[in-house]
């Protein structure tokens, strides 16, 4: 005989720095239409903005806020207490921006313990702001790619026609590809992600510089369609490392996503007739097709190269790929 099915528990953790927009997402939330109306909200604030939560708007919304002040009393013990006395159905936890974002999943096992009766279910939201974000990330790379990492949306909020889509998009999609990213103007209307390339994605063979690597890889990522069975000429790194299907290499560039410390080779899989002329770590010019197909090497589809030629290229001038 089946067990009786778990109720969910929901936890919203809202991520971002101080001023982000986190407080004035959380009411909107609250008031939003998707959101039933007879379900009680705990509300756990870690940081104090210059938006407050108004007693009304929380008796309107049937919501409780409590306030973590600090880092350590971010724990099950802590939480258990404002769970027994507000008994909420779901949580929305306002995350502080300087917190390393360790403790999101510690507290997801400690809510497992303490909601043994219910499925709890974490959806993590990071909240940026377009005016501040290239300062951010000049000057705090580490912690804004910590959010980047835990979050599945990324709310890029206050955002006008002159927001560089592109270098915000870099930045957050090479540590997460699979993160969702909105765009909300400063009037809370949302800009739809239609970027122009710097090249001709109709061209018989699609030329990629050295400069537009980075862009062109994001999007490739994220538009599988738009390049599906196109051709391209780019050039890049090869790796050949041990275990690869016959006539395979891996085929890509040296990308910073933050700082110094945090360089990774972003590459994919390339077949081509015969890489025997061509060393480990050289760089190369292909063109070559590009299907998106299942390899166990990737564990899901992914991209791969069918080379139609190789040739030894220069090192570019840069050989780092940057994304802001």
């Amino acid at each position: 005989m089946f067990g009786k099915k778990k109720e969910e528990m929901m936890v919203y953790v809202i991520m971002g720095f101080l001023e982000a927009g986190k407080t004035s997402l959380i009411r909107d939330l609250l008031t939003d239409d998707m959101f039933d109306d007879k379900a009680k909200t705990l509300i756990l604030a870690c940081e104090e903005g210059e938006e407050e939560y108004e007693s009304a708007m929380l008796e309107k919304t049937k919501a409780a806020c409590e306030y973590i002040e600090d880092e350590e009393s971010f724990n099950g013990k802590v939480v258990e207490k404002f769970l027994k006395k507000h008994r909420p159905d779901r949580i929305i936890i306002e995350y502080n921006g300087m917190w390393p974002t360790k403790h999101i999943p510690e507290m997801y096992d400690e809510l497992e313990e303490i909601c043994f009766d219910r499925e709890v279910i974490f959806q993590t939201i990071d909240v940026a702001n377009d005016e501040t974000f290239q300062m951010y990330m000049k000057n705090m790379p580490s912690m804004m790619v910590d959010q980047f990492r835990m979050a599945e949306m990324i709310i890029i909020n206050r955002c006008t026609l002159q927001t560089n889509k592109n270098a915000i998009r870099g930045s957050i999609k090479a540590v997460n590809p699979r993160a969702q990213i909105v765009y909300e103007s400063e009037d809370d209307a949302f800009y739809e992600m239609k970027d122009e390339m710097p090249f001709d994605i109709n061209a018989d063979i699609i030329d990629i510089s050295e400069d537009d690597f980075g862009i062109w890889y994001i999007d490739m990522l994220d538009h599988p369609e738009t390049y599906t069975g196109k051709t391209m000429r780019v050039s890049g790194m090869i790796q050949k490392p041990p275990g690869l299907p016959g006539g395979f290499a891996v085929f890509g560039r040296m990308a910073m996503t933050c700082c110094a410390d945090d360089v990774q080779y972003m590459g994919f899989l390339c077949k081509a007739d015969d890489w025997a002329p061509y060393k480990n770590q050289e760089y190369v010019t292909v063109v070559a097709r590009l299907e998106f197909k299942y390899m166990k090497e990737y564990g899901e589809e992914g991209p791969v190269f069918y080379a139609e030629s190789v040739e030894k290229a220069q090192k570019p001038k840069e050989e780092l790929v940057y994304f802001n």
